[in-house]
């Protein structure tokens, strides 16, 4: 998997059109910033089943099927 360089700002700024909480935009910006879901789930001392379970809304509320078509959306505009 490439490495993609997405800012904090440009994320939070196309990521806020979708609506997301406070932390569904906190592991949204992880995730595109290349990070596991088991690593997620450590740093927020969370289940890995509970970040998966994020996820699964965060692609919902963006109308994505998943990590890749959710990364894409942030490089569309940069």
């Amino acid at each position: 998997m490439t490495k993609i360089e997405i800012t904090k700002e440009h994320y939070f700024n196309v990521a806020r059109k979708y609506g997301l909480t406070k932390r569904e935009l906190e592991l949204g910006f992880l995730k595109v910033s290349g990070f596991t879901n088991r690593r997620i789930a450590y740093m927020f001392g969370i289940s890995e089943q509970t970040v998966k379970n994020h996820f699964t809304h965060i692609y919902e509320k963006a109308w994505v099927p998943g990590r890749k078509e959710f990364q894409e959306l942030f490089l569309k505009d940069e």
